[in-house]
């Protein structure tokens, strides 16, 4: 019977690897609480939120590419999965709070707070009504939504355990 080489554990780089997803998470929470989405400026939100969307999906392939390369794969794929879930809910909170300013689409949605318990809620699919999409283009971007957390959750979790595993055969 062959003898399995054990992965090598670095405390350190845990610790680490813990620290930039705390760091990762201040700092997109402060950009949220600053950025003008309820003030003339939300379109500069709007923007950003979209914006944060958009980098999903190159940045889970180029951190897959990390992974892969990574002597602790496991710990840099739960970042990247972490980082991709953060930005998924950072950039819908953002475009739902900026398109509620403009146009009155949500019945419930009033502060950040709101359009983040909003955005969870729809992303865990919880949905308990008491926050709700009432205009055409608030149930059009909810619908983007379930459609984008269904697929690109389920192919970034894919690719970067897979990398993760390829990893993981690479270190041993």
């Amino acid at each position: 019977m062959d003898a399995v080489t054990p992965v090598p554990v670095a405390p350190r780089e845990q610790w680490r690897g813990v620290a930039r997803i705390l760091v990762l998470g201040v700092i997109l929470s402060v950009l949220y609480v600053l950025m003008p989405l309820q003030t003339d400026l939300a379109w500069l939100g709007l923007i950003i939120g979209f914006a944060a969307l958009l980098c999903i999906a190159p940045f889970a392939v180029k951190r897959a590419v990390t992974v892969s390369r990574s002597p602790f794969p496991m710990l840099a794929a739960a970042e990247a999965i972490l980082m991709v879930v953060a930005m998924l809910i950072f950039g819908f909170s953002s475009v739902y709070l900026a398109i509620n300013r403009e146009v009155d689409q949500f019945e419930g949605l009033d502060t950040r707070i709101d359009a983040l318990y909003f955005t969870v809620t729809t992303l865990s699919t919880v949905g308990y009504g008491d926050v709700h999409a009432t205009g055409q283009l608030a149930r059009a971007l909810v619908t983007v939504q379930i459609l984008f957390d269904l697929s690109l959750l389920a192919v970034s979790v894919k690719l970067l355990l897979g990398a993760a595993r390829q990893g993981r055969t690479n270190t041993v």
